[in-house]
């Protein structure tokens, strides 16, 4: 028989519990990670994007905490390993894009990975919330997923018409400039 430990889960206030303490761990690795993809990224707009981001991110991780003081909990005892993946990978493609332009292009994708596993996580929480009748809670969690599906039609909305054609573009010139200079 498994070991009893503060943090099994016995009943769905239990996972609603693991739930929360995984998004809130989610969230404070982002901080970090949206500070450093905005000193990366090339483009004002999304390095602006960015920088709201990680505003709306502290705010997000404060109306965690007042969630889990509503329900006189701990935040603490999870580790997000899902957004800790999902940062290891973005940082990756990140590095491994030589192209400014496309690296932009990248970091879109990195951040809308992340912000569509949280969504999952906000939704799934706010259906426990219903479930346990606790709509205090679900109404607080409905805030963070409206923002984090606002945020996440911003940057299809910048992608679409600023960064993938910009990506696009910048590659192909750099691609035909070298085969002009070696023309002259």
């Amino acid at each position: 028989m498994k070991e009893q430990n503060e943090h099994n889960i016995f009943d769905l206030y239990d996972l609603l519990l693991e739930q929360l303490r995984d998004l809130y761990d989610g969230e404070k690795q982002q901080i970090k990670l949206l500070e450093e993809l905005s000193e990366t990224s090339n483009t004002y707009q999304l390095t602006e994007f960015l920088t709201y981001h990680l505003k709306e991110t502290n705010r997000q991780i404060d109306r965690i905490l007042e969630v889990f003081e509503i329900l006189n909990e701990e935040p603490t005892g999870e580790s997000c390993d899902g957004i800790k993946g999902l940062i290891s990978e973005a940082q990756k493609l990140a590095d491994r894009c030589l192209n400014e332009e496309v690296r932009d292009a990248a970091l879109i994708t990195a951040i809308q990975h992340i912000n569509h596993y949280e969504m999952a996580g906000y939704g799934t929480a706010i259906a426990y919330a219903k479930a346990l009748n606790r709509h205090d809670i679900g109404e607080l969690l409905l805030d963070t997923l409206r923002e984090e599906k606002r945020a996440d039609m911003g940057l299809s909305d910048l992608a679409e018409n600023q960064i993938n054609p910009d990506a696009k573009w910048s590659a192909l010139m750099k691609k035909i400039e070298p085969a002009s200079k070696a023309n002259i």
